[in-house]
């Protein structure tokens, strides 16, 4: 069976209710990245929207799973601004070099999420084996859960040789990204 890790960052609870289903629907580990500081606060969404337009790392606390005991690493971030989330970017930037395999899953207020994708690929150097790009107004509805079951069909039936360090590894980009 593939061991799975799903991790995430989330402020207003969108991306962790869609991370709670992905590892359940996989039997994976859960871990939230966590900020230092605080942002539930009208200067915290400030600070929020500035750093992913500026594609800034911040503080986040030490991670409690390592990436590389994992076959995929599931990263889930909200759409910023049309970017990454801070907190995600600098786990990514931190920990990139451990995965092996790795898939997305975003949630969106307005628009951007297949740049994030991409972004996201572009952050971690290794294309995903599957995406997810699911509206907040969406979390609970019934497209979403379709969208969720294929998602989660595609993590638990990847073929384990998909991506090794070595093998076909692709290059990308980084300069536009911030890294």
């Amino acid at each position: 069976m593939t061991k799975i890790l799903v991790l995430y960052y989330s402020r207003t609870g969108f991306t962790r209710t869609i991370a709670r289903q992905i590892a359940g629907a996989c039997s994976a580990d859960l871990e939230p990245i966590e900020d230092v500081t605080g942002r539930n606060h009208a200067g915290g969404y400030v600070r929020s929207a500035i750093e992913a337009a500026l594609h800034v790392a911040t503080p986040i606390r030490p991670a409690k799973h390592v990436p590389s005991d994992y076959d995929i690493v599931v990263i889930g971030t909200p759409i910023w601004c049309g970017n990454v989330a801070s907190p995600v970017r600098s786990y990514l930037k931190r920990q990139r070099r451990q995965f092996h395999r790795v898939a997305f899953f975003c949630s969106y207020g307005g628009s951007g999420h297949a740049k994030v994708l991409r972004d996201l690929e572009s952050l971690c150097g290794r294309p995903a084996v599957a995406t997810l790009a699911v509206a907040d107004a969406d979390v609970t509805g019934e497209s979403f859960r379709d969208r969720l079951s294929e998602f989660t069909d595609a993590l638990k039936d990847s073929d384990r040789s998909y991506w090794r360090p070595g093998r076909g590894e692709r290059t990308f980009d980084t300069s536009t990204i911030g890294l």
